[in-house]
């Protein structure tokens, strides 16, 4: 019963984790449809009020200004024309006024354009009403000043004139009494100086007092206050525009499209340049490569690391899926675990660390490290190799004489085959004064030494060719050659291909005769570039190759 629930439990587990994905992805597809709608709907509003509130802060500066100019030819205008001033300013503030009712944001909607318009008009209206309105009561404070001053001045002309007028009358009654004049003379004299001194100065003051009546109608007083804008109030008309603002600011701060593109698009010019320039220093790079060091390196001397050897006869077995390796008695073979296949049961098998002691590291690095080995004291056994887990692997057998010596890659190695009596010998060739081991990256040199048999792997095969007429073949490729041969370097025959990665810079060159080359069919190591495109595993790679691994 159990066993026939399963796979109903695991349906029913699979389609609810289906439709869990199906709802997450729909919900999420949703939420940035809607941010980015948003975010495009309140960067557009953005951009609409922040033009309109630039357009109404350069009207109003400009209404001030010319606000400013009038009130300043305003105060030293007669009452007359202030009054014609007020007039003209209640009529213009009735049609501003009218006009700044009606919402900047009201129904119905319109097009960015048109809203900016809108939005413009309205405000500009709204501030010009203001500024009406500060005007008209700015004429009105002039115009009370005035009528206070006058009132003032005819009040004290009033005085002046009854103060004469009653001077003048006892004057004339002083004049009239001609029996008091009679009998006392001197006193009417006196008194008659001191009248006639007071009537000259009542005189004077009335002159005064109606000269400075007549002037508050043809002149403005000293005394008028200068005008001054209420900064204040136009803040209070424009605050609905700067309130909007802030709130478009707020929403789109706060969407999720800005929060993370805003970043990117601000140093997307930077970025294009950053990436532009380096496609420019790579072309030019291997413009430089390609037509300057490679014809250099070509021209050098090629590399020879040994003399030829009096021993010749280095030979290989053609490459195939498995190989069957006999052993005699007194020979030993040391193989990577996954490549033996089957061997005999009277074999003695053990564990070797590395291969070589002398070459710790490089054994490490390449991974022939862990081999089982394997020995015989029968005439006639033999051990079956072959991959176990690369079904394109093929395995060719390379046989080094005694006296013979071959340079050779250890990452294509996966087993040798040596005499117990004789261990096997590595030597290390270090060129570091050579261009073409500077443009290979290759500066060491392993060359395994006879008798050995090199048990080598490669893709979908491996070639072994003799040595004759000269030989140029991929770097990619190459996994050894008889260490007597020529080795040089030679530019590749097309540029693209190389800029574009599809063929190395340089191709391996062999001469001489008496030797021999091997190469992989299908190369695997080093094909997908160096450290800058693959990271760690390029740097490996590329670490390897310097070493001669």
């Amino acid at each position: 019963m159990q066993s026939a629930l399963t796979p109903l439990i695991r349906f029913i587990i699979r389609t609810l984790l289906s439709l869990l994905v199906i709802a997450v992805v729909l919900a999420g597809g949703r939420f940035l449809l809607d941010e980015g709608r948003g975010w495009q709907s309140s960067h557009g509003d953005l951009q609409t009020l922040t033009s309109a509130r630039a357009s109404v802060a350069a009207s109003r500066d400009a209404m001030h200004s010319r606000l400013t100019a009038r009130m300043a030819q305003a105060r030293n205008e007669s009452l007359a024309q202030i009054d014609r001033r007020i007039a003209e300013v209640r009529a213009k503030q009735d049609h501003y006024a009218a006009r700044s009712d009606k919402s900047a944001f009201s129904l119905p909607l319109v097009g960015p354009n048109k809203f900016a318009e809108r939005v413009t008009e309205r405000f500009n209206d709204a501030v010009m009403a203001e500024l009406l309105r500060q005007e008209l009561a700015y004429l009105q404070q002039l115009k009370r000043m005035i009528v206070s001053s006058r009132t003032a001045a005819e009040r004290d002309y009033k005085n002046a004139r009854a103060k004469l007028l009653a001077g003048q009358q006892e004057w004339n009654n002083l004049n009239q009494i001609d029996v008091f004049r009679l009998n006392h003379p001197a006193l009417i004299g006196g008194e008659l100086e001191k009248l006639r001194a007071r009537l000259a100065r009542d005189q004077a003051g009335y002159i005064r007092a109606r000269t400075h009546y007549e002037n508050q109608a043809k002149s403005a007083p000293a005394n008028r206050p200068a005008f001054a804008v209420d900064q204040q109030a136009l803040d209070a008309v424009t605050q609905d525009l700067v309130d909007r603002l802030e709130q478009a600011r707020t929403a789109v701060t706060a969407n999720w499209f800005a929060r993370y593109l805003n970043p990117v698009i601000h140093v997307l010019p930077v970025a294009v340049v950053v990436l532009v320039s380096s496609f420019a220093a790579h072309f030019f790079i291997k413009l430089l490569f390609y037509y300057v060091l490679a014809p250099m390196a070509a021209r050098r001397k090629p590399i020879q690391l040994e003399a030829m050897p009096a021993v010749q006869g280095v030979h290989a077995s053609a490459s195939a899926v498995s190989q069957d390796i006999h052993l005699e008695a007194g020979e030993e073979l040391l193989i990577l675990p996954e490549f033996l296949q089957s061997s005999s049961t009277a074999a003695v098998k053990n564990t070797r660390l590395v291969l070589d002691w002398s070459c710790l590291w490089t054994s490490i690095i390449s991974g022939m490290v862990m081999l089982t080995r394997v020995r015989t004291s029968s005439r006639d056994d033999h051990v079956v190799v072959s991959s176990d887990f690369d079904a394109v692997s093929e395995i060719a057998l390379v046989t080094i004489p005694a006296g013979a010596a071959m340079v050779f890659q250890p990452h294509g190695l996966v087993g040798v085959v040596y005499p117990s009596a004789m261990p096997l010998k590595i030597d290390r060739r270090w060129r570091l004064f050579s261009a073409h081991a500077w443009l290979t990256l290759q500066l060491r040199y392993l060359i395994f030494r006879g008798p050995v048999t090199l048990i080598v792997k490669g893709t979908r095969g491996v070639r072994v060719e003799p040595a004759g007429q000269g030989r140029i073949i991929s770097q990619f490729a190459t996994l050894g050659f008889s260490a007597h041969l020529h080795y040089a370097t030679v530019r590749s025959e097309t540029f693209w291909p190389y800029y574009q990665n599809r063929t190395p810079l340089l191709q391996d060159k062999f001469e001489g005769a008496n030797g021999c080359y091997i190469y992989d069919e299908t190369p695997r190591f080093g094909r997908h570039g160096g450290f800058f495109s693959r990271g760690l595993e390029g740097l490996v790679d590329a670490v390897m190759k310097v070493f001669g691994i």
